[in-house]
């Protein structure tokens, strides 16, 4: 690592040195817009490409070019797989109030008297200002 760091744009470059460095093997697929938009996309060479990808132009779907070397998932029964993470499941969450959540935690009685202390340094302010 070099001794003076200044301009050397830290954090926006590596310092570390990339030989020896073995990269995976990667394979590029094509997709076809409704515009007859060409998209490639890089993927790892043993990842098995989506169906649909979005066109970069303007956002519409793009349908995968399938040739011999293209590996393509196995159909499956489901319809659609869920997409991002799994929900948890159980009973629905219920948003409380912040009055709710502080009746959690206080009596009704301790918030009165934490009421009437409150209000008695308000009025020792007002008498003496």
């Amino acid at each position: 690592m070099p001794d003076n760091l200044r301009g050397s744009r830290m954090g926006t470059t590596s310092l570390e040195s990339v030989r020896g460095a073995v990269l995976a093997e990667a394979a590029t697929h094509t997709y076809i817009c409704e515009t007859d938009h060409q998209v490639k996309v890089t993927f790892a060479a043993d990842a098995i490409p989506p169906a649909i990808w979005t066109c970069p132009r303007h956002g519409r779907p793009s349908a995968l070019v399938v040739t011999a070397d293209t590996p393509v998932a196995a159909p499956t029964d489901e319809d659609e797989a869920p997409r991002g993470r799994a929900r948890k499941t159980g009973p629905p969450r219920v948003s409380k109030t912040p009055w709710e959540m502080l009746l959690e935690r206080r009596e009704i009685t301790d918030l009165d008297e934490l009421l009437a202390e409150r209000l008695e340094v308000l009025k020792a302010r007002r008498t003496r200002a």
